[in-house]
């Protein structure tokens, strides 16, 4: 029996980080200082759960001096990994810091306590992933300029 505690104790602690992959709400708002701190001025994407691997990278993505669209790959301690840069001629577009801060708010009072990504499309709307306290999935869809939540999705847990 002991054998058998101990076993699915393992089991469930290797798996444990699979299941929290996304980051914290501190982990998102230091995207964003990082972000800024580079230079970002308007905000494409900001990605917590890194699809080629779980330990803490983050993807950061927007525009730069007003003409230079940057995807900056981060390690777990805050140091870019890898850098790209596109001259774009259709204009900086996205969110500012504080914007992305505020959805991250507005989500957080909807439930979510763990994010994945949020992002915002050139029509303006926004999408915050994540999970909230219970392991469920959400995905809270809003409008630029507006704190107000045009849809909410909760999936089962991971």
């Amino acid at each position: 029996m002991k054998k058998l505690i101990a076993s699915v104790l393992a089991a469930s602690l290797v798996a444990a980080p699979l299941v929290f992959a996304s980051g914290t709400i501190d982990d998102a708002k230091g995207a964003i200082q990082i972000g800024s701190d580079y230079g970002i001025s308007h905000f494409h994407s900001i990605e917590l759960e890194d699809d080629r691997n779980d330990d803490g990278n983050m993807e950061i993505e927007g525009w730069v001096d007003g003409e230079w669209f940057v995807e900056l790959d981060v390690s777990s301690d805050g140091t870019i990994q890898k850098e790209e840069r596109r001259k774009r001629t259709d204009g900086p577009w996205g969110l500012s810091a504080a914007e992305v801060s505020d959805y991250i708010d507005a989500s957080m009072n909807q439930g979510m306590s763990r994010i994945e990504e949020i992002s915002i499309n050139a029509k303006g709307d926004i999408e915050v992933e994540g999970d909230n306290a219970d392991g469920y999935e959400l995905e809270i869809d809003f409008r630029n300029g507006s704190l107000e939540p045009t849809k909410i999705d909760k999936d089962g847990r991971k």
